[in-house]
């Protein structure tokens, strides 16, 4: 029974990640950004959820809003900041990206992030599920299909529309994507919204599990980190196994060996990724 309450746990908390881990994977695709700010972004979804709920807003009304709002600042602090420095090396968005993320996670302190916020699901969330002697809470249930669903909405809009075929074909060879006309600003103006979008869907959706206050994203951040380099950077179908993969993993390994030992784990595996098979799981990545 313990076996399979860990997995069902797994499955939820892969989920999770999943949601987390696309936003990197799609920035990182088109733009060859890693965003540093990317789990400051979740603990603002989970704030600015607590926060509203508190103004009397509900979770129905939450999700929508949460993507909307963190989806809009996504896309100013790629119009602001990103683009600027679009052409410069790596390192110089690595130091940005982390300089952005130790800004928003003082600013999420200032406006009370230093205590921990709890969410509470709605009532017809509320409860548990009862199958093959295991429980689960309706709640998480709710949000691993919540993220499943927005993981293959986004799939479908990628394989299925114009704005999916050139985030496609600029996350192939941006190069020839800048030949064929697809201004490549606008685009990750979209991208890095959509991005922002998902991982603040994320952090909110996630706020009644582990609650809400300023670090509640850097877990999930160096966690979504391992996903994209497990699954292969820049691909789309290693990040989907990946984030599962690596969900069981620290799921059973808090549960056998303790938090610690389920990252040195992780951190093994990333290792062993980056040094044997540097293109992901599906050999799909990039190793630039």
């Amino acid at each position: 029974m313990l076996f399979l309450s860990l997995v069902l746990n797994g499955f939820v908390f892969g989920s999770i990640l999943l949601l987390s881990s696309l936003g990197l994977t799609l920035i990182y695709g088109v733009g060859r950004v890693i965003n540093f700010a990317h789990g400051a972004l979740f603990s603002v979804g989970a704030m600015a959820g607590a926060w509203l709920a508190t103004r009397g807003l509900s979770l129905w009304g939450l999700l929508p809003l949460t993507a909307i709002l963190v989806g809009a600042a996504g896309v100013a602090i790629d119009w602001a900041l990103f683009a600027r420095i679009r052409n410069r090396p790596m390192m110089d968005g690595l130091l940005l990206t982390f300089g952005l993320a130790m800004l928003i996670t003082g600013l999420l302190y200032e406006f009370g992030g230093r205590s921990i916020q709890a969410l509470v699901p709605p009532p017809v969330l509320a409860g548990t599920v009862h199958a093959g002697g295991v429980s689960l809470p309706v709640y998480r249930l709710f949000a691993s299909l919540l993220a499943i669903a927005l993981a293959l909405a986004l799939m479908m809009v990628l394989r299925n529309t114009r704005w999916g075929l050139r985030v496609r074909a600029a996350n192939d060879d941006s190069e020839m994507a800048a030949c064929l006309g697809i201004d490549r600003n606008v685009l990750m103006h979209s991208v890095v919204g959509v991005s922002a979008a998902l991982v603040g869907v994320a952090g909110v959706a996630s706020a009644p599990i582990f609650n809400a206050y300023a670090t509640v994203g850097d877990k999930m951040l160096i966690l979504s980190f391992m996903v994209v380099i497990v699954g292969g950077l820049g691909s789309f179908r290693g990040a989907v196994v990946s984030a599962y993969l690596v969900g069981m993993i620290v799921v059973f390994g808090e549960a056998y060996t303790g938090g610690q030992a389920a990252l040195m784990v992780l951190f093994i595996l990333v290792m062993a990724m980056l040094v044997r098979w540097p293109r992901g799981l599906f050999g799909e990545g990039r190793t630039e």
